[in-house]
């Protein structure tokens, strides 16, 4: 199956899914200036990406933003890794 079927077969949910991981990938990677294709989804925020806590500060509000969503302070405190933000945004979707 080539990935044309493969795109066809996602659910809803993954396509919602998908669409958030590549907007986050897109805000990290504008943010530390880094290459898209070096964040993959089970990096961790504290240890693999430098983020210092304005960095992270703006990096919320943008998300809430561009989600019209609340992040808490709890939910933050619960992300580790890209897979975890991606998660707490459908979640909160």
């Amino acid at each position: 199956m080539d990935d044309a079927d493969s795109r066809s077969t996602l659910t809803d949910e993954d396509k919602r899914r998908e669409k958030v991981f590549d907007d986050v990938i897109k805000l990290i990677s504008e943010s530390m200036e880094i290459s898209p294709t070096e964040i993959t989804s089970d990096l961790n925020l504290n240890t693999d990406l430098p983020f210092d806590s304005l960095q992270l500060y703006e990096m919320v509000i943008t998300l809430e933003e561009a989600y019209d969503i609340r992040i808490s302070d709890e939910d933050l405190d619960n992300v580790r890794s890209i897979d975890d933000i991606v998660d707490l945004i459908v979640r909160l979707t």
